[in-house]
């Protein structure tokens, strides 16, 4: 792999475990504030949400026209500027204002990054190099996480505040590499936007890449966050030590797994492999559906062999989809149909929760896992009709 695209994803992997730090504790820190409070918190994520799509669609529409490197810089010295100020933070505006830092900053580096990393490789490595950069990006973040619970049990409350300053700091590495790697970019990559694809034309092709991305969060990625451990300590009597294991395993098999995923995979269709991602959230979901009928080792048992299998789905993806997203756009497009796709997952993660605490309520972890599982059954049938359309086409 060439040496650039190596410490661009070894910075991006720096960033991500600074992110870790911090993951679990900014709902905790804001509403220790005393001129925020838990009301805050809301209104923070909300800023930052609605800014994150906000400008992916500006980005998508063509509005907003920045290419890779330009937006890619802007992007993390925004999430510097918002994290830092998070760290300075002691009223509403300075939330609000950070909360819309951090939100176009990612919306903007989340756009620019694929194109970049996509514009370093040949398309021979575009599966091994998103595969091993997803996996870097989960084990760090995990890492940071893991580092993060140790510092707050080791030392008193008041470390968190410097917890957001070290996320703020670990962004600028990224933006050195990707000012490095500019040089190493083909012309093609710098191409004016004149010749762009129309957004009408730009969203129709990228259309069927929009909705799996939105259906990988609404009923897996975003599942696997929130949902499963609500399920499995309200509905299923397990502990919260559960919680952990399960985050342990997803990330231990993916980065035990991930190369060998990925040779599987090489050679066969992305398509293929988003299918066997979703046939194996299928699989996972009814084994924690079965489990949660038996006893406490069965029901164990039955949440293990779900992480492991959703862990093996998510190797799948990250090998197949944005080389699957690439092959559909030109590069001069690429940027535009990344920041729709990344528009898709915003939305997800934000009303994934919502579907799984919903289907919580019916009190009956059966029919959570059950019904999850059918919904990503249906998203396997869908993608295999979208390959029979392509091919078709073609």
């Amino acid at each position: 792999m060439p040496r650039p695209v190596n410490g661009l994803i070894a910075t991006h992997g720096l960033s991500s475990f600074c992110l870790g730090l911090v993951f679990p504790y900014t709902a905790i820190y804001l509403s220790d504030l005393p001129s925020v409070g838990t009301p805050g918190v809301a209104v923070f994520y909300a800023c930052s949400g609605g800014a994150n799509l906000a400008t992916a669609l500006l980005l998508s529409t063509g509005v907003l026209r920045l290419r890779g490197v330009p937006l890619g810089v802007l992007g993390t010295l925004l999430w510097f500027v918002g994290y830092f100020a998070l760290y300075l933070a002691g009223s509403y505006p300075a939330v609000i204002a950070a909360g819309l830092a951090i939100g176009v900053g990612q919306g903007s580096f989340l756009a620019a990054i694929i194109p970049i990393v996509n514009s370093l490789v040949t398309a021979q490595e575009r599966r091994r190099v998103f595969a091993r950069r997803y996996a870097v990006l989960n084990g760090t973040l995990a890492l940071g996480s893991l580092v993060a619970a140790g510092l707050t049990l080791a030392l008193p409350r008041t470390v968190i505040p410097y917890l957001f300053l070290a996320n703020a700091v670990g962004m600028l590495p990224v933006t050195i590499a990707i000012l490095l790697v500019r040089k190493h970019l083909p012309t093609v990559a710098e191409e004016r936007e004149s010749s762009a694809t129309p957004v009408g034309q730009l969203w129709r092709i990228t259309l069927s890449a929009a909705v799996f991305q939105l259906a990988v969060y609404l009923f897996g990625l975003s599942q696997f966050e929130a949902t499963a451990p609500l399920v499995s300590v309200n509905l299923m009597a397990m502990g919260l030590s559960t919680v952990s294991l399960l985050l342990i395993v997803d990330v231990g098999v993916i980065a035990s797994c991930q190369a060998l995923i990925t040779r599987l995979l090489e050679k066969r269709p992305e398509l293929f492999g988003l299918r066997v991602a979703m046939l194996l959230w299928v699989a996972g979901y009814l084994c924690a559906a079965v489990a949660s009928f038996g006893s406490y080792p069965l029901r164990l048992t039955g949440l293990l062999a779900y992480a492991v299998l959703f862990a093996l789905g998510e190797c799948a993806y990250s090998a197949s989809f944005h080389p699957w997203l690439i092959s559909l756009v030109p590069d001069r497009d690429l940027t535009r149909a990344n920041a729709l796709v990344n528009s898709m997952m915003g939305i997800g993660n934000l009303a994934g929760p919502s579907i799984g605490v919903t289907l919580a309520l019916t009190g009956s972890a059966p029919t959570v896992w059950l019904t999850l599982a059918a919904c990503c059954a249906v998203v396997t049938f869908a993608t295999a009709r979208t390959r029979r359309r392509q091919a078709v086409t073609a």
